[in-house]
């Protein structure tokens, strides 16, 4: 007999003058019990509740319920093995319910601490013990060196946590105990990776009904802007944690980190703080772990500080305040991490604090972390869905035993790059190489100097919220270089940028791609020329009629695509159907061919011979054939004038998250950095300006022929990354994210550089239209000063008006005050000085004011340089969905951004209808040291204001916008 049975008697379910267990308890016992009338018991049964709910006492109680003798708990770690050790053998749990009598007990449970090597040994332990509490690392069939317990020994397996079924040395668990009951309890019965538990949802409590029902707390999020560095991030939260900590004497505090090195660290800063804080770790033994925990639960330490999934399980009810110096990055993990913060305690009124720094926030958690949405309504939302959605998915290892090396058999795709005459590829210490992000190479091959250098990479990618020592999965690429040093190409195919990077900077770095009229010559020898793809990259801006990119499909796209497109759009990527059927492509970004056409690694190099000959051979072109008429390109070996505008990708304006982090602290969001000439070096080429990121400011150079095309100093004090929804679009030091990126160089005479490649637009305007040029009265206005101020509209107290204001004052009698705004954005990577906005004709006008060099007006080209140059950068905002989410960001903000004219609230009604297509678009330029009939007299002599305005017309028609020109 066994305990449980022997103390039938002195168990109550559901005790009279005692609280008992909760209803979602309740639910899950008889759900348990149910499930046992059935016949088929192979498969396990799974008990789905929010951590916090209280798991535990659901197990204790089915040992009476279903008088069980000896049971098997298989745990996620040592710290929940000692801590569940300790609940199933003083019964307190039960205890302080009412279920159990008070002097009941204890119960004798073993706790698994090495692995037994035979079957005799687990015999003696089940005779004196009716409780085995194990790590599965410990106990699992996985391992060849233990002897697991015969399943005969034992009446049921419960398995906590149980998402980690689906690893190996869980599943094998589960498998090997099949013919007996086996009951999983988990707060997620799902998983990052998509694989479905091996368990039948018995019972199914949501995390609505626990906060409904009053059995969970709501959490509420503190968000935090301290940016990618880390150091200056660690500082910034722990002076948040500090300062909400001292509010409450009854708060206790959750740290969570992904290492021991970092939990190490930590523990030293919190400590200097003015925290009584400790650390537990799996390096820690158990006794010292539950010292701490206990500590916390009496209140002897304000804290303490957790690895990864060392809070998984974690039963101490008064932690109200989490702070996170590593985010969860699933759904999952973020659910049974708010868990050991969410449990309602009857010192604690208010809800629980999450502390978070937000910049670091990615993948499938950005709607909990970047939301206005309360999270006791959005997570139960989510995970709902995430229930429902889950999939069966399944990964390979190649430290398996059973893995072997398939034969290669790589899509044909190749990034081609110019090599420098005499380059050898540096070494890769094969043996210790070991990128930070946990790449290894895993396979290398080359059998000799002219074939191709064949590298598989193993990447371990620990499960979302697993512990690295439980499971890993090993993401597997290979990566082929092929050179051919007779015509200085290299040839790279990759199937991970990721893994490959730092192995590729080590062997080869900052390499120029093949350039557009080199890459067009790999279709242009080809007879027929069948179109069955051609995208189209916008040169000029984004646009209405014109987006960022087109792409046409189909037969003989070529015919689709318009002469006309011809002024605003360049090849982006083609496809070809040659006569022998096969396909071929080519990307112009990248400077990347590629051929619907599987190979080994040797019938790789061969392809690129092939290529390499196309590409060497026969005359230069600047086009691709059949498509002549957009935009042709021309590889330039320097920048020969003074651009007007230096552009940043488009990617920046179409992006709909945007941080820069700061090295000294802080950071900046959603603003796109202005890029400022200043000057051209005219013996090199070199551009040379400043990079302007709020209040910092970096010199860069842009130049052909660099390595890198751009030079920022000090870039490595500035993280950016790039979001579009759950995905990170680019991320990285503003220079290597901007040279990933290249910006546009907007030349006098209406072309664009990028890199080394020059777009010429097939047509250009000779003339510009006459009502283009409007004459303003600026009397009353100081033409010599621009920054708005604060003053008395009107000019009550005799003083002339900066021009900005006197700007405003035109169009304030225009506009209707309880619905048209006059937003002033003034500063540091405005959108424009003035954004103006009329409800009742439907048009937005982007306003950009420039004071006059001299005070009288006249023909000036350093009237126009700036101006012009704000006009080219604004183009992006022409027609953009993101408008006015970064006007919203930028009222909340930047520091001289506000309502000059209007209501908050017609503001808060345009943000929340706002749809492009609604609004018509306008640019205007107010100089008032323009002299019209000066500036737009095309045939003056040396008008350079007049010139330098075409392209800036050309540009600003191509996102059919229209531009107006106000001056004296």
């Amino acid at each position: 007999m066994s305990f449980f049975v022997n103390n039938i008697q002195s168990y109550r379910l559901q005790p009279i003058k005692s609280p008992g267990l909760r209803n979602c308890q309740l639910g899950a016992i008889w759900a348990l019990k149910s499930q046992q009338t059935l016949k088929n018991k192979e498969i396990a049964s799974l008990i789905s509740m929010p951590t916090g709910t209280g798991k535990t006492a659901v197990m204790l109680a089915a040992c009476f319920e279903l008088k069980l003798k000896k049971v098997l708990i298989v745990v996620s770690s040592t710290i929940l093995r000692r801590q569940l050790k300790d609940q199933f053998t003083n019964l307190n749990i039960l205890k302080e319910i009412g279920c159990i009598d008070d002097d009941l007990g204890p119960v004798n449970v073993y706790e698994v601490t090495k692995r037994v090597k035979d079957k005799e040994t687990w015999v003696e332990l089940l005779r004196e013990h009716d409780i085995i509490v194990a790590h599965p690392n410990s106990i699992s069939p996985y391992f060849k060196d233990l002897t697991p317990i015969p399943a005969n020994l034992l009446d049921a397996v419960f398995i906590d946590e149980a998402h980690h079924e689906p690893a190996p040395t869980w599943r094998d668990l589960n498998s090997f105990y099949q013919l007996i009951p086996r009951f999983f309890f988990t707060a997620t019965p799902y998983r990052q990776d998509r694989q479905r538990m091996k368990a039948k949802i018995v019972y199914h409590y949501s995390l609505e009904e626990a906060l409904a029902d009053g059995v969970l707390r709501a959490v509420d999020l503190v968000p935090i802007n301290a940016g990618f560095h880390k150091n200056v991030s660690d500082q910034t939260l722990i002076e948040k944690a500090f300062e909400i900590f001292n509010l409450n004497e009854n708060n206790s505090i959750l740290v969570r980190t992904d290492s021991i090195k970092d939990a190490e660290a930590l523990l030293t800063l919190y400590r200097a703080q003015g925290f009584n804080i400790d650390v537990i770790h799996n390096k820690r033994s158990s006794n010292v772990n539950q010292s701490i925990i206990n500590k916390v639960r009496c209140r002897e330490l304000d804290g303490l500080i957790c690895i990864g999934m060392a809070s998984e399980g974690l039963d101490i009810p008064n932690l109200n305040i989490a702070v996170l110096h590593s985010t969860p990055r699933s759904i999952p993990y973020t659910i049974q991490f708010l868990g050991r913060i969410s449990r309602k305690h009857q010192s604690q009124q208010a809800n629980a604090k999450l502390i978070a720094n937000i910049d670091e926030v990615k993948k499938e958690v950005i709607p909990l972390y970047k939301t206005n949405k309360s999270w006791g309504l959005l997570l139960p939302e989510i995970a709902e869905k995430k229930l429902s959605s889950a999939k069966l998915y399944q990964s390979t290892s190649i430290f398996k035993e059973s893995f072997q090396l398939p034969e290669l058999s790589v899509y044909f795709s190749a990034t081609i790059y110019e090599l420098p005459t005499s380059t050898i590829l540096g070494d890769i210490n094969l043996i210790d190489y070991k990128s930070k992000e946990g790449v290894e190479i895993a396979y290398y091959e080359q059998a000799d100097k002219s074939s191709p250098i064949t590298i598989v990479t193993s990447w371990p990618k620990p499960i979302e919220w697993a512990s690295n020592q439980i499971y890993i999965e090993n993401m597997l690429d290979v990566h082929i270089i092929y050179v051919n040093h007779s015509r200085n190409l290299l040839f790279e195919l990759t199937t991970s940028m990721k893994a490959f990077k730092n192995i590729k900077a080590a062997m080869y770095a900052n390499l120029h791609p093949l350039p557009h009229n080199r890459l067009y010559k790999v279709l242009s020898t080809f007879p027929q020329k069948d179109y069955l793809m051609v995208g189209m990259k916008n040169a000029a801006t984004n646009g209405p009629s014109h987006p960022a990119y087109k792409t046409f499909i189909g037969t003989s796209v070529q015919s689709s695509v318009r002469a006309s497109d011809g002024r605003i759009f360049g090849i982006g990527h083609a496809l070809l159907k040659f006569e022998n059927k096969k396909v071929w492509g080519v990307g112009v970004k990248n400077g990347r061919v590629w051929s619907a056409q599987r190979g080994t690694a040797s019938e790789f190099g061969a392809w690129c011979e092939n290529l390499s000959s196309l590409i060497n051979d026969g005359p230069v072109i600047n086009n691709l054939p059949g498509l002549s008429f957009l935009m042709k390109s021309e590889t330039i070996d320097r920048v020969y004038e003074l651009p007007i505008a230096i552009i940043p990708d488009s990617l920046f304006y179409r992006a709909l998250d945007v941080t820069i982090s700061r090295v000294k602290g802080g950071s900046y969001h959603n603003i796109v950095p202005d890029m400022l000439i200043k000057a051209i070096d005219n013996t090199t080429g070199v551009v040379s300006g400043e990079v302007v990121i709020g209040d910092d400011k970096l010199k860069f150079e842009y130049g052909t022929n660099e390595i890198p095309f751009l030079k920022i100093d000090g870039a490595r004090g500035f993280v950016i990354r790039v979001d579009r929804y759950n995905e990170t679009l680019a991320e990285g030091d503003i220079e290597e994210v901007f040279n990933r990126y290249l910006p546009s160089l907007i030349m006098p005479d209406g072309t664009v550089v990028v890199g080394r490649n020059k777009l010429i637009p097939n047509k250009s305007i000779e003339k510009l239209p006459e009502n283009l040029w409007v004459v303003k009265n600026w009397e009353g206005c100081n033409i010599r000063a621009e920054a708005y101020e604060d003053i008395v509209i009107g000019n009550e107290a005799g003083i002339d008006k900066p021009v900005i204001n006197h700007v405003a004052e035109f169009y304030m009698p225009l506009l209707i005050e309880s619905s048209d705004l006059i937003f002033l954005d003034d500063g540091a990577n405005e959108i424009a000085d003035m954004i103006v906005v009329d409800v009742t004709l439907s048009v937005i006008t982007l306003v950009h004011c420039k004071y006059s060099a001299r005070d009288a007006p006249g023909c000036r080209k350093s009237d126009c340089d700036e101006l012009f140059a704000q006009a080219m950068r604004s183009i992006h905002w022409v027609s953009s969905p993101n408008l006015f989410d970064r006007l919203n960001d930028r009222l909340k903000d930047a520091k001289k951004s506000k309502i000059i004219f209007g209501k908050n609230e017609a503001f808060n009604n345009i943000v929340k209808s706002f749809s492009v297509n609604e609004w018509s678009y306008k640019i205007v330029l107010a100089q008032p040291g323009f002299k019209i009939d000066k500036v737009s007299d095309r045939n003056r002599r040396n008008n350079n204001v007049y010139e330098l305005a075409v392209p800036v017309y050309e540009r600003i028609i191509g996102t059919d916008a229209s531009l107006e020109v106000w001056g004296s």
